[in-house]
């Protein structure tokens, strides 16, 4: 740190730079040549969003190390353990692996949206002071610029949720997060076996989507809350009971019709490592739910399981399914000749090659089934009701249906 420095220019320059644009990285870096210190600043999960040129003088770690460097988690971890117990609101003088750091929330509206750790050159206690002085105008200015460009998220749970919840649902970054500290908190909250639901509103609305996230912890507080892309992403812990899923489904579907929302449920699950693949069956459930569906506020994704296997397979495949043209061919017939062909044989793939059920779904007779699958079968070629053969057929149906989708 450079010895002589006022405190007073470090505050109007930080200002004049925060009245003239929204950039980060230029006033950490205006800031760290001014005073001879370093700063990392991260989000509400622990990403790092930017990193003062220098850090790589003080501390050889690049910003892709440092985003997965436990020393930041440690210190965000214990900033925010004091300051949920002690409402401290400067800075506080922290301690990681034989470090001294001054670490401050970034807040905006009273809520904690990120974190500014400034690193000294050593660790001359008589300098605490003033450099926590010089981390709170940072913290200040920073918390201006994260209001202006939107980066906050306003529902009400605590921070370390929170932190939890952007860790869980950001995918490959949770792995850069999974330190000692965040490890802990995930042993101490995230309790198996889990549940995932999405939501989306009909209608574009933040405030209104806010108020839904807010509804749900309201409503389940063992929940994990994330909005991204105007979407809620939710995590239900400790979901041990069948009537617990059950509770919970009633809720969401209680939540659209009061928020004008559609929403995507998961099955239960106890493998945390599933999460991020868990997200993306739900959500691809919710996006094909929306469309071939629309009356239904509320899917479920085993629903959509095989549609959103053969939407992976889809854009891969293309018209190279199995019996495309023989299927091609049934679809022709109907258009020329006023048949059902096509979506007969789809019915009675779905209803398990049995003749009364899908005759009952369709409402005809029975001798009418059993002549159109005779004729189905005369088109195709192919003997349907060999159980290899259904499967291929039902397939290459649904890869065509999901084709079409897209």
């Amino acid at each position: 740190m450079k010895k002589k420095f006022d405190i007073n220019i470090c505050y109007r320059k930080v200002f004049e730079t925060v009245s003239s644009e929204c950039n980060i990285q230029k006033i950490i870096d205006m800031i760290a040549d001014y005073t001879g210190v370093s700063f990392v600043i991260v989000d509400i999960g622990g990403k790092v969003l930017a990193v003062s040129a220098g850090l790589s003088d003080n501390n050889p770690v690049s910003k892709e190390e440092a985003d997965r460097h436990d020393t930041i988690i440690s210190l965000i971890s214990q900033c925010v353990e004091v300051k949920e117990t002690g409402e401290k609101a400067s800075s506080l003088h922290l301690k990681a692996e034989e470090k001294y750091c001054e670490v401050n929330t970034i807040e905006v509206k009273g809520n904690t949206e990120g974190f500014c750790i400034l690193i000294p050159e050593d660790d001359d206690l008589e300098d605490a002071p003033v450099l926590g002085q010089v981390n709170d105008i940072v913290c200040q200015a920073l918390g201006m610029i994260f209001e202006r460009q939107g980066v906050r998220v306003h529902y009400h749970s605590s921070t370390i949720r929170r932190m939890i919840a952007r860790s869980l649902f950001e995918g490959e970054e949770r792995d850069g997060l999974r330190g000692k500290e965040i490890q802990k908190m995930y042993d101490a909250y995230v309790m198996k076996p889990f549940m995932i639901a999405v939501l989306k509103l009909k209608k574009d609305h933040v405030l209104r989507l806010q108020k839904a996230g807010n509804s749900l912890i309201d409503t389940y507080p063992n929940s994990f809350v994330y909005i991204k892309d105007n979407l809620i992403f939710a995590l239900f812990s400790d979901i041990y009971m069948e009537d617990q899923k059950a509770k919970l489904i009633y809720m969401l579907n209680d939540m659209c019709d009061n928020y004008e929302m559609v929403c995507a449920v998961s099955e239960i699950f106890d493998d945390i490592d599933l999460i991020e693949k868990k997200k993306f069956l739900v959500t691809q459930a919710l996006r094909i739910g929306e469309k071939t569906h629309a009356e239904q506020n509320l899917h479920q994704e085993y629903d959509y399981y095989i549609q959103i296997v053969c939407s992976c397979a889809a854009p891969f495949i293309g018209n190279a399914r199995y019996l495309e043209q023989p299927l091609n061919r049934l679809k022709q017939e109907d258009q020329v000749k006023g048949t059902e062909f096509y979506n007969t044989l789809k019915e009675y793939l779905l209803h398990g090659n049995n003749v009364s059920m899908t005759s009952k779904h369709l409402y005809i007779h029975r001798n009418t089934m059993i002549y159109r699958l005779s004729k189905i079968n005369e088109i195709l070629g192919v003997d349907i009701n060999d159980p290899k053969i259904a499967r291929q057929l039902m397939i290459s149906i649904v890869l065509q249906e999901q084709e079409n989708m897209e």
